[in-house]
């Protein structure tokens, strides 16, 4: 499932939520954090990984002016890609779905009207929302077993988080070796351990 997101540490929060809800849900998290091959062309890889991904969770938080005075357009240009792979693709690519989430709600149209009637989703920053979301949309496993709800998955996206500090221990790791953006393929690789434990 590939996820298109701002990787800052403002998102942080929701980026942890969103994979974790995704790999407690039994799918596959795809992202261009991934793997870290300075030889890779960037949009390359995101081609490969929205090709290979049949359903897409992206956020488009990021369209403020930044330092630069300009917005992010990285969120938009993902989500354009993948429509284009929906519209234009074979039959496996047309059957993509998008989960389109936004920090408030109503204000897409104003910055992306040719979307307008896609109905996004507002999670106003908070993981307990992101949850929600991503639960709702994902409804079941990739075996049709339906999903736990969304408070069950909540309690234990704050469990593994408090846990943290020992688990790093455990695995001589510091914490900020388990970091969802600097060290994404240790975070991962953490998580899937807590959620066979759990």
């Amino acid at each position: 499932m590939f996820v298109n997101c701002p990787f800052d540490e403002a998102f942080k929060a929701a980026f942890e939520a969103i994979v974790f809800t995704i790999t407690a849900s039994g799918y596959k998290v795809r992202c261009a954090l991934e793997d870290n091959d300075s030889g890779d062309i960037r949009y390359d890889k995101l081609c490969r990984l929205i090709e290979a991904s049949d359903r897409t969770v992206h956020d488009l938080s990021r369209t403020e002016l930044g330092a630069s005075g300009l917005p992010r357009f990285n969120m938009p240009f993902e989500l354009g890609l993948m429509m284009g792979a929906r519209r234009f693709g074979g039959r496996r690519q047309k059957t993509k779905t998008a989960l389109i989430m936004v920090t408030e709600p109503y204000k897409l149209p104003v910055y992306l009207s040719d979307l307008a009637g896609s109905d996004p989703v507002a999670h106003h920053g908070e993981p307990r929302e992101v949850i929600r979301i991503v639960r709702r949309y994902l409804h079941a496993r990739p075996d049709g077993t339906p999903l736990p709800g969304a408070a069950r998955i909540l309690a234990d996206f704050e469990r593994f988080k408090a846990e943290l500090p020992q688990i790093a221990a455990a695995l001589h790791l510091q914490p900020d070796e388990i970091d969802a953006f600097m060290e994404y393929r240790t975070f991962i690789d953490v998580l899937a351990g807590f959620l066979m434990q759990s």
